[in-house]
């Protein structure tokens, strides 16, 4: 499938990017606003959790749906990543990793629950996150051999390994793996090394042999999002900040707002909205920090550092129409909620029991 024709056909429906088998019994979806995922992530047996939206926010525990593989549980954020769960810009696909039997889980998302569709294996060791861009998928493998591999997602939801687009990643730590707006580039960073990893992609979807490596501005850089003018956002869990970039031309990072600390403990996730409001999550201050992007040239201050707070608040992430926060914590077993005000505030909902236990990962919504 040809990338640049995607992106000339859909370029105009993109705002923000920030970023299974059948149920026992039918789940109270009715006439649900939306849904949310997350992963149990037990090494016994991997499974997505999902929670129905109401219009006004507030999430229902609907039931739970095995991902055929089993996970990597051992204690609070096993898997240290951002996008161990990433659904389809449509969303009408789902895709999971199975970080314990390295494979990767597909569903279909349907108004009535999630149908498993299929698994593959990972191209390597131990995937953490993984990112979709229409029909293309990367995986990033944080195990032994680090590296990113490619498979192209069919109308079917199978995913079919894409031949010679598997790239080693050398040495580090790994967090993230995913596409910029437009589907030219993908980034993966280091938080080990400290470097951000940028890899051009061709018209087939293949990366650059090559990534052109970059320092982050700030230490340990973790998850990322992008706006939609294509600036990168990174946060750094050792600096408890957000650094804003822009890729060049030659793939080199240029620093637009320089590590924008928040004052909190263990800055690892982050998500935004349309309307240029970004949040992060610090679990070690059980605090969510949010931030505004000034202009269109990714311009970044800080709100609040501690604008809303959770136990141990991990992954996050925003439902489709930009009105809800939410963040996964494991400590508390379930799913915190906030509605996003107009002017980026935030008010607490509550939080959704999920049963979850602590070494439950990722985060997905709609």
């Amino acid at each position: 499938m040809n990338k640049k024709l995607w992106v000339a056909v859909l370029a105009g429906a993109f705002l923000m990017i920030f970023t299974v088998g059948t149920y026992a019994e039918s789940p109270p979806w009715g006439d649900a606003a939306g849904a949310v995922y997350t992963m149990t992530n037990d090494a016994t047996g991997n499974e997505v959790v999902v929670f129905t939206r109401d219009e006004d926010g507030i999430l229902t525990k609907a039931g739970s749906v095995a991902t055929g593989g089993p996970g990597f549980g051992s204690a609070l954020d096993p898997l240290g990543s951002q996008g161990s769960l990433a659904l389809s810009q449509d969303h009408r696909w789902l895709l999971a990793v199975n970080a314990g039997s390295n494979e990767i889980s597909v569903f279909k998302v349907r108004p009535d629950g999630l149908d498993f569709v299929d698994k593959v294996g990972s191209g390597g060791a131990l995937p953490v996150s993984v990112t979709i861009f229409h029909d293309l998928v990367y995986v990033l493998n944080a195990g032994a051999s680090p590296n990113i591999t490619g498979f192209y997602l069919s109308h079917k939801g199978e995913l079919v390994p894409l031949n010679h687009s598997t790239r080693s990643l050398g040495t580090g730590g790994f967090a993230e793996v995913g596409f910029d707006p437009f589907g030219e580039t993908l980034v993966v960073t280091d938080k080990a090394d400290n470097k951000i990893l940028v890899f051009s992609l061709d018209d087939e979807g293949l990366p650059s042999m090559n990534p052109v490596t970059s320092t982050s501005n700030g230490n340990t850089p973790f998850g990322f999002i992008f706006d939609q003018w294509g600036h990168l956002l990174v946060v750094e869990a050792g600096s408890n900040a957000v650094s804003s970039y822009k890729i060049l031309h030659n793939d080199t990072l240029q620093v637009i707002s320089p590590s924008v600390a928040n004052g909190q403990a263990a800055a690892c996730w982050i998500a935004g909205n349309e309307r240029g409001y970004v949040f992060t999550d610090n679990p070690g201050s059980g605090t969510i920090s949010n931030y505004k992007l000034t202009d269109k040239k990714g311009d970044l201050v800080l709100l609040n550092g501690a604008a809303g707070s959770g136990n141990k608040p991990l992954d996050v992430a925003i439902a489709a129409d930009g009105r809800f926060l939410y963040a996964l914590d494991p400590a508390g077993g379930g799913v915190d909620m906030f509605e996003i005000q107009p002017d980026g505030t935030l008010t607490n909902l509550g939080s959704a029991a999920g049963g979850l236990s602590i070494f439950a990962q990722g985060i997905a919504a709609r």
